[in-house]
């Protein structure tokens, strides 16, 4: 009975070791892939704000980026591993502070600067016509609007679309030239770039924009032609939302009823008057 007994001793004490055995195996494999998810490693991180244009050399001295660790899992495979590979090269962008640096933020000064016609895409051309305030919405536009481009001729001209026997009132009716045209820049202020931003003092306020007469358009190239057949004087702009949809609208008929004296129009936008929102 005494042999028996120590028989399944011993086997209990066997079994108990086997078991043991697999979860100290199975806790240590655990162990072994969080540690290594966890892994710490080397990045660089931008510890206060880094202007666009700033030397990496120089954001390196200023104390801008500092050394760091992160785990490994976190570091994007484009972050830097040494100050030499930022070394020569710019900010492309403003870089907000608490972020790794990676390799693409900082380039060539030549590939950081941004030319004007890079701003012409689709092998668009760039024009720029003079035109006053009364005619060019008070000087209230700024680069990326939108406007519809309107030209006045003398009645009966080949510009009035045939009418000829236009009264009094219409000494020079308006048409359509182009609808939805983007302003590329006012004066020698541009359309900014996303990611880009707006010029400032050195007291940190924003630049004042021009309200220049100088307007220039992006356009196709024989959009541009047909503008510039166009007398300078004849050109009448009004300012249009970005969700606007060009609509076809044909030459005035200057000899129809005003508006105001139709039932079915009153005002400029139907018999009801403007919608509230």
């Amino acid at each position: 009975m005494s042999s028996r007994r120590t028989l399944i001793l011993i086997a209990a004490v066997v079994v108990g070791a086997i078991a043991a055995y697999a979860l100290y195996t199975y806790v240590g494999g655990i162990e072994d892939n969080a540690n290594d998810n966890a892994a710490r490693v080397k990045i660089f991180k931008i510890v206060a704000d880094i202007p666009k244009g700033t030397f990496g050399d120089e954001a390196f001295a200023q104390g801008l980026i500092k050394e760091d660790v992160i785990a490994k899992e976190y570091r994007p495979a484009t972050a830097i591993t040494t100050e030499a590979q930022v070394e020569g090269l710019v900010a492309i962008s403003d870089l907000p502070a608490n972020q790794v640096v990676v390799s693409n933020q900082f380039v060539s000064q030549a590939t950081s600067l941004s030319t004007f016609s890079s701003l012409l895409k689709n092998n668009e051309v760039a024009i720029t016509i003079s035109i006053d305030q009364v005619r060019g919405v008070a000087g209230l536009l700024v680069p990326g609007d939108f406007v519809n481009m309107m030209v006045t001729a003398s009645p009966g001209g080949a510009d009035t679309g045939g009418t000829t026997d236009a009264p009094g009132l219409f000494t020079q009716p308006a048409r359509y030239l182009f609808q939805k045209v983007q302003i590329l820049a006012v004066g020698q202020t541009r359309k900014l770039e996303p990611g880009e931003t707006a010029a400032t003092n050195a007291d940190g306020t924003a630049v004042a924009s021009t309200t220049s007469g100088m307007l220039t358009f992006a356009l196709p190239a024989t959009a541009a032609q047909r503008i510039a057949s166009v007398d300078g004087g004849s050109f009448y702009l009004t300012l249009v939302p970005k969700d606007y949809q060009p609509t076809a609208l044909p030459p005035l008929d200057v000899n129809a009823p005003l508006p105001g004296e139709t039932a079915n129009q009153l005002t400029p936008y139907g018999p009801a008057g403007r919608p509230e929102s």
